[in-house]
């Protein structure tokens, strides 16, 4: 309301896009409401029958949303940090214990919403117990409950704390931000990746057999090991803990839930006791520290292009620093090539062919399409934020003598540069490993990137004038996010600007029979796209200069 209301300094489609970006968490706060009373409900419904002879199939779902519960108590400040930084700078020259400052820290964690949600659903079980008429159970899944709740936040805590400590030295924490945003998301792949090759069911059932012959043999004797291990270890987990002394206290076995509860509280103890710890070594030294760096030049200080000005070159090289020199930036051009290197492989494992959900790969000219789309799609991130990312820098820009209209080339040839090397790369790789297709196909690819860029390059500025978004290039979250109006538009302009290329491959390729033709058409229609870009940039200078005051006023006010 604030953000619709302000009369101020801002506009109002500057007030409207603060707005918008408010829509996300108002729909996952609707959304919390009516799953918690349907946790809350399948909670109850588990523990009133939980004292019956059968196994409870509902039980044993809520086992497995508390077990997911606890991973993301894990994964979840890194995927969306909650817990932020704190600022206690102020609070240590106040006379307050820093086991307060702790608690105060660790009962944040219960805004998480797996933490809300599991508070729902352990409410429930305590509630159907008593229901059923096992009062005692129904007390020990109280307590159990909030043992449990204790052993989520404890687990928040102690690794948000551990994130904060690590990301203290600047440096260490640009390096795990990149593995993270850049391998995490391809963890998805690697049960492909890791498994056998695809083949006929009676290849399968034969690799099975083989596979059952080695382990009657013996040879096969440390995996089972390892698996033992690692389901005694499973055991121990506080989500694990509290579904035995459930099942023993819902059969009246008291004195093995008893002891499975002394576990729980165990593993509570020893969460937050490492938590605090941890936690007083973020207070020991709350600053973050980096080694500084000479500015060493470069061969594109000297290099130009030709047609373009020295200014907008150097805007285009300051827009490659930027991205070069943040671990958000340099996941744009790791992450493709990463998912090229996955397919390759993949396509090699499978006999040149592979279903990857959305298509079937089974040439180099489709392996090097998809990378082209990633490539293309891997800068909107920074495209759609281009000028908000610069932060005090775009300030500076305004300031001194350059041109509207060159600072938006600028960074568009910044960002043309980045997805042209990296589609140049992955073609390029693709065509050694799998050639295949007709080299006019190839070139025509190319050209249609190229083409969809230039076409799209202008409304990619507007949607940055529009919905900026202070970011932290350094940041693994949210916080390094794009305005999401501005991602969606932008993904639907790439695909629009898009659309005519694949067209003219169609009309070459499926109604003339002709794939020479591919290239020609695709250099007219780049061509044609050069113009309109060119027509296009001046409407989106103009669009800049009216909103240039307020996206100079995006770093202090967002």
């Amino acid at each position: 309301m604030n953000s619709l209301e302000r009369t101020g300094a801002r506009d109002t489609l500057e007030r409207f896009s603060l707005a918008i970006e408010q829509i996300g968490p108002i729909i996952a706060l609707t959304l919390l409401a009516p799953s918690a009373v349907g946790l809350a409900a399948l909670g109850a419904y588990a523990g009133y029958w939980l004292p019956g002879p059968d196994r409870v199939a509902m039980f044993d779902l809520l086992r497995i949303l508390l077990l997911v519960s606890s991973a993301f108590c894990v994964v979840g400040p890194l995927l969306m940090p909650s817990m932020e930084r704190t600022n206690t700078v102020r609070l240590l020259l106040l006379p307050i214990h820093r086991r307060t400052l702790y608690i105060a820290h660790a009962a944040s964690a219960f805004s998480e919403p797996w933490v809300l949600l599991a508070v729902a659903a352990l409410a429930g079980v305590s509630a159907g117990l008593f229901v059923a008429g096992a009062v005692v159970a129904a007390v020990l899944a109280l307590v159990a409950g909030l043992l449990l709740i204790l052993a989520l936040v404890g687990m928040s805590t102690l690794c948000a704390s551990f994130l904060h400590l690590i990301f203290r030295d600047r440096r260490r924490g640009e390096l795990l931000a990149l593995i993270f945003i850049v391998v995490v998301p391809l963890l998805g792949l690697l049960p492909s990746l890791m498994g056998p090759p695809s083949g006929t069911r009676e290849e399968r059932l034969a690799e099975r057999r083989a596979r059952a012959e080695r382990l009657a043999r013996g040879e096969e004797h440390l995996n089972e090991r390892g698996i033992r291990i690692a389901s005694s270890a499973f055991g121990f987990l506080p989500s694990e803990l509290y579904v035995r002394s459930m099942r023993y206290a819902a059969h009246r076995d008291r004195t093995t839930a008893a002891a499975s509860l002394a576990g729980l509280g165990l593993s509570v103890a020893i969460l937050h006791a490492l938590g605090m710890l941890t936690f007083s070594g973020l207070l020991r030294s709350p600053g973050s520290s980096a080694p500084r760096q000479a500015a060493r030049a470069t061969l594109f200080d000297r290099a130009r292009i030709p047609g373009l000005s020295r200014a907008t070159m150097a805007v285009a090289h300051a827009q490659l620093c930027l991205t070069l020199r943040t671990p958000r930036g340099r996941s744009m051009l790791l992450s493709p090539l990463l998912v090229f290197g996955m397919f390759a492989i993949l396509l090699r494992r499978n006999g040149g062919a592979f279903d990857a959900g959305f298509a079937t790969l089974n040439s180099g000219l489709g392996l090097a399409t998809v990378s082209a789309a990633t490539c293309l799609m891997a800068i909107l991130p920074f495209a759609v934020n281009q000028f908000a990312i610069d932060r005090a820098g775009l300030t500076l820009a305004l300031l001194s003598p350059l041109g509207r209209r060159e600072l938006l080339v600028g960074k568009a040839v910044a960002n043309g540069l980045l997805v042209g090397a990296s589609t140049l790369f992955c073609a390029a790789a693709s065509w050694m490993l799998l050639p295949s297709g007709h080299p006019a196909l190839w070139i025509g690819l190319l050209l249609g990137l190229a083409a969809t860029y230039t076409l799209a390059a202008p409304g990619v500025a507007v949607l940055s004038a529009i919905f900026p978004r202070a970011v932290d290039l350094n940041s693994i979250g949210r916080g390094s996010n794009a305005h999401g109006a501005a991602n969606l538009l932008g993904l639907l302009l790439f695909a629009v600007a898009g659309a005519p290329s694949i067209l003219l491959t169609l009309l070459a390729t499926g109604l003339l029979h002709r794939p020479a033709l591919a290239p020609v058409l695709m250099l007219v229609w780049l061509g044609i796209c050069w113009i309109c870009s060119r027509l296009l940039f001046e409407g989106a200078a103009q669009v800049f200069a009216r909103r240039s005051e307020n996206l100079g006023m995006v770093k202090s006010e967002r």
